[in-house]
């Protein structure tokens, strides 16, 4: 093959390289010092193809190799292409093409040794699965895979990670690169890249660690780390994880430094120094277990002397006051969070518990703690056993307040047991439960609370009729509760309370086809009567009663009231119908439910500062679900006093995960509500999404929260702007109701987040913003 091709390039003879040994280009035969073939092996898979010669003086200036391998792809999403693997694609133009199992040199000469190894110059292709090189000169073990080449051009094709290097050494899947330059963004948007004087790298578990690291947006260093250990595509491998940079006017210049411990297949655990300019320094840490029967996950982090924070104001807010700046007394800040769930066999456990050291925590310092609610931490830990009809629970709980207002009991502890039975046609229950009420800290001495026991004990008994067409249940059950309290001052220590009832539940279920068999419509009336004594409990406390929210559910409800401390008095009569549509899969399509409720008494039994029960009223919801359109609403119509109590509509679209809009409004006469919700989240190209909400009560005529921002991302950058408002005061009414403050504070800012993508990010989480904002996104 050698000598066909020299017989074709005569003119170009003279110019072969002494790679050849000396021998005189006229008479070229093989050179048997270069090549020797043998049995197996790759001197017999190749041949004479092995033989080496040197055409044009060497390479010509060629184009970089990424940019020749990449295949753009309109449908790679924002990564808008691949890079190819397979030989042809980029390989340099040579006399030289050699090739053993998945291995492959393309080159203008080699020289190629009895074992195996070949010297190349002027200009190589090399390639295998997952990485493709191209170098000036190199040596190459063509049976092992092993490479030394200087002035390379690379690129990790399973990875999407490319680069260039002074000097590479690949040995098996181990790369060690010397002066490298690196970077995951396509040829098509280079935008950012790291420059090392070591990078190491192993495609085999994809870590990548590097020392003297260089981040360069463009041609401009930005940041520089002594060593960095991440994975080029998410893998997990233990080091030193990109730092997080972010600004704000609080605290300044915000550096976070994590270390990764990649502990085993199933835990870790993340160490972090974070160090802001105008606050400190402090540590940060999280651990993560999943095992096949529970998931558990433990935070914490600690700021000691924050010097822009005091206990209760920031130092800004605190001069703007007119304090003295020296008697600012700087204060200790801390969060720890616990999230566990698990199940083996009937048992269950289940722990969310939050603290932090102060109300402003997350304003302040931000945190990766997933909290949804921003008035108050869920503090709660949980065991539970069910095996057939019984049913037992043991938990603690309580919350850390986060808004001035009354404190809540806490629940130290709270046991349940719930078991039933039959007795020939008979069902029974007998359901108890005890409960430890206390306040925290200094409430506790609060007059008018006093703290205590309380012992529930509810059995009942029914007489269950069903069939595929109706039901009819009758029930009768009785209610007793105990109390052992302290500091009820002027009343029982150990007050009681015992009430009787009995219902009468009845419904039926008609159903119709339509267009052809292809929808479902049914048509369900139901009608209960329902009796409960009245009993006196205006010496009882009130540990966990709270009015519930009028609707079609409740007028089947046993209780008006949240909790026992309050139960309702009633006499009353409740009818209802409801008529659903489900289509041919079984899909319901659409519920609509009118009911109304007569009280054949007035109710006696109330809560403090709130009205007495209507002796008539109406209730009724309506939900649908077509393709990605969903609509909710909700009306309750008072008619004793011919007035609305509550109205509400939400209409959400949601086309997928990245694109949704939610609209609502809500309107709430007794605690004074009536806002607008409009959100979204718009992804209108793979690389550009808008999003924002506008949370208004028109009540006070402020905006509850707003926030509106755009994000642009491909695959080697992602960049997002975010500008936000916050009532940040939320005063507490009666029973736990809240309406807004007549002075509220706004917190406002800017966030600007920006993401190197397979490295780290700049910015302060405007995902996980959007998250507790925007109903229904989950990036």
């Amino acid at each position: 093959e050698c000598l066909s091709v020299y017989r074709g390039l005569e003119a170009r003879v003279a110019r072969c390289d002494a790679l050849l040994g000396g021998v005189s280009a006229p008479t070229l035969t093989p050179h048997k010092d270069i090549v020797r073939p043998r049995r197996g092996g790759l001197a017999r898979a190749m041949g004479l193809g092995m033989a080496a010669c040197a055409v044009g003086g060497g390479a010509q200036e060629q184009t970089l190799l990424a940019t020749e391998i990449w295949q753009s792809r309109a449908e790679a999403g924002v990564c808008a292409g691949v890079y190819l693997d397979a030989p042809g694609h980029g390989a340099a133009t040579g006399l030289v093409s050699m090739r053993e199992g998945g291995r492959w040199l393309t080159s203008h000469a080699a020289e190629v040794n009895n074992a195996g190894v070949a010297l190349v110059e002027g200009g190589f292709d090399y390639g295998e699965q997952g990485l493709r090189l191209r170098a000036a000169d190199a040596m190459v073990d063509l049976q092992s895979g092993d490479v030394r080449a200087r002035d390379v051009d690379w690129v990790l094709t399973g990875l999407s990670l490319r680069g260039r290097a002074a000097q590479i050494h690949k040995q098996g899947d181990h790369v060690r690169l010397a002066d490298a330059a690196l970077t995951p963004c396509s040829p098509e948007s280079s935008l950012w890249h790291l420059r090392a004087g070591e990078v190491e790298l192993d495609a085999g578990d994809s870590a990548v660690e590097a020392r003297h690291v260089r981040v360069h947006l463009a041609a401009v260093p930005v940041f520089y780390v002594p060593y960095a250990r991440f994975g080029a595509d998410a893998a997990r491998a233990s080091g030193f994880l990109f730092p997080e940079v972010r600004h704000d006017r609080d605290s300044g210049l915000d550096v976070t430094l994590p270390y990764y411990l990649n502990l085993a297949p199933n835990y870790d655990a993340t160490l972090a120094v974070r160090h802001a300019r105008e606050r400190g320094t402090g540590l940060q840490a999280e651990f993560r277990h999943l095992g096949p029967s529970a998931r558990s996950s433990l935070q914490a982090a600690i700021l000691p002397a924050d010097r822009a924070y005091n206990g209760t104001l920031g130092r800004r807010d605190y001069l703007a006051q007119g304090g003295d700046p020296a008697a600012f007394a700087d204060a200790n800040r801390w969060l720890w969070g616990v999230r566990h769930q698990g199940r083996r066999g009937g048992w269950r456990t289940d722990v969310d518990f939050a603290a932090v050291s102060d109300a402003d925590y997350f304003r302040d310092l931000d945190s990766t703690l997933d909290v949804t609610s921003q008035v108050a931490l869920r503090q709660r830990a949980a065991v539970g056993y069910q095996r057939g009809k019984l049913r037992a629970r043991l938990s603690a709980e309580g919350l850390q307040a986060l808004r001035p207002g009354v404190p809540a009991y806490r629940r130290l502890p709270d046991a349940a047991l719930f078991y039933g039975g039959s007795l020939g046609r008979f069902d029974w229950t007998l359901g108890t439960s005890w409960t430890a009420f206390r306040l925290p800290g200094d409430a506790s001495r609060a007059p008018g609370r006093p703290e205590g026991d309380r012992l529930h004990l509810e059995p009942r008994l029914r007489l269950p009729l069903t069939r595929d067409w109706g039901f009819l249940t009758v029930a009768v059950g009785a209610r007793h509760t105990r109390y052992a309290l302290e500091g009820n001052v002027g009343a029982d220590a150990e007050p009681t309370r015992n009430i009787q009832m009995a219902s009468i539940d009845g419904g039926l279920r008609f159903e119709r086809d339509l267009r052809g068999g292809r929808w479902l419509q049914t048509l369900e009336p139901r009608l209960r009567l329902f009796h409960q004594s009245r009993a006196e409990q205006d010496h009882l406390p009130l540990f966990d009663a709270a009015p519930l929210t009028f609707s079609y559910d409740q007028l089947f409800r046993d209780n008006r009231f949240a909790g026992v401390d309050r139960i309702g008095d009633a006499d009353q009569v409740a009818v209802g119908v409801t008529s659903r549509l489900i289509d041919h899969r079984g899909r319901e399509r659409l519920s609509a439910r009118l009911g109304a409720l007569t009280r054949l008494r007035d109710a006696e039994v109330t809560l403090p500062n709130h009205d007495a029960a209507p002796s008539s009223a109406v209730a009724a919801d309506l939900g649908t679900e077509f393709g990605a359109a969903r609509l909710r609403a909700t009306v309750a119509w008072d008619a004793e006093r011919d007035t609305l109590r509550e109205t509400g509509v939400a209409v959400a679209y949601r086309k997928d995960a990245e694109r949704l809009v939610n609209v609502g409004f809500r309107r709430r006469m007794d605690a004074d509500i009536e806002q607008t919700d409009v959100s979204f989240h718009w992804a209108f190209s793979p690389r550009w999404r808008l999003f924002g909400r506008w949370n208004h009560d028109w009540r006070s005529e402020q905006l509850v929260e707003g926030l509106a921002g755009v994000g642009y991302a491909n695959c080697c950058l992602e960049l997002n702007l975010l500008g936000h408002q916050t009532i940040e005061s939320f005063p507490a009414g009666p029973a736990g109701a809240a309406g807004l403050a007549a002075e509220p504070q706004a917190d406002r800012g800017v966030l600007v987040e920006v993401v190197l993508r397979g490295l780290g990010g700049i910015g302060g989480g405007v995902d996980s913003r959007l998250a507790r904002a925007i109903r229904g996104l989950r990036r």
